[in-house]
């Protein structure tokens, strides 16, 4: 009998039998939401994006940030006229509007105001040899790393190549042997069209890029605020 006078009745059930047991409640505490989302429709918008980054990164010295090698350029994206920029970022808070709704829907809250999107955004172009050290934008409320051209990388030959890494952000985790219960982090390959939207605060990096061809990623910080009324 259990201290608790009630036979089996309070005694933890074992396997599968424990996600649906009547007297377990399981909770996912703490997510961290990731969405990788294939943008349709934006070959065209691909095509211009990389000809004019390209060019630009031959033309530019570019700036240093969390980039080993490969070309930072000045983050003033979202601050471009050219046609191309302006359909992309409209892409972009588009994209990110739906994934949090969706957010908010899954955690059962709603919206009390309307909000606009402050937008920092900046390309990468990396090539051989390539990548990024750890970091994270800690300030902004989401982050998005969009890929132009993903690049020409033999996943067979290196499957590392230019994965995207975030790290668990829980304090590190006793490792149970025999077993990745609780893996420190998780990767997402680049697939050109794809859009990845985080946390800002979740940390990151990228692994060295293995391809000859160049690989063009946009990244951008967003900040919801308010939007004014009327």
């Amino acid at each position: 009998m259990d201290a608790d006078g009630s036979g089996d009745r309070g005694r933890a059930p074992q396997g599968a039998d424990a996600a649906r047991h009547p007297l377990v409640d399981r909770f996912a505490l703490f997510s961290t939401p990731v969405f990788v989302i294939e943008v349709p429709g934006t070959e065209a918008l691909n095509r211009e994006l990389a000809a004019r980054l390209l060019a630009e990164s031959q033309s530019s010295p570019g700036i240093q940030r969390s980039n080993v090698g490969g070309w930072h350029s000045v983050p003033d994206l979202g601050q471009r006229s050219e046609p191309c920029f302006r359909g992309f970022f409209g892409m972009l808070v588009d994209q990110l509007q739906q994934v949090f709704q969706a957010v908010a829907a899954g955690e059962g809250v709603r919206p009390q105001v309307a909000y606009r999107y402050g937008v920092q955004s900046w390309a990468m172009v990396m090539r051989e040899g390539d990548y990024t050290i750890t970091h994270d934008h800690a300030t902004s409320h989401w982050s998005t790393a969009y890929y132009v051209d993903a690049g020409d990388a033999d996943s067979e030959a290196h499957p590392d190549s230019g994965l995207l890494a975030f790290i668990d952000p829980r304090r590190a985790t006793a490792d149970i042997p025999g077993i990745d219960l609780f893996p420190s982090t998780f990767t997402v390959r680049p697939r050109t069209g794809a859009l990845v939207v985080f946390p800002g605060p979740l940390q990151h990096y990228v692994h060295p890029y293995r391809g000859q061809r160049p690989r063009i990623c946009i990244s951008s910080n967003l900040r919801m605020e308010p939007a004014p009324p009327g």
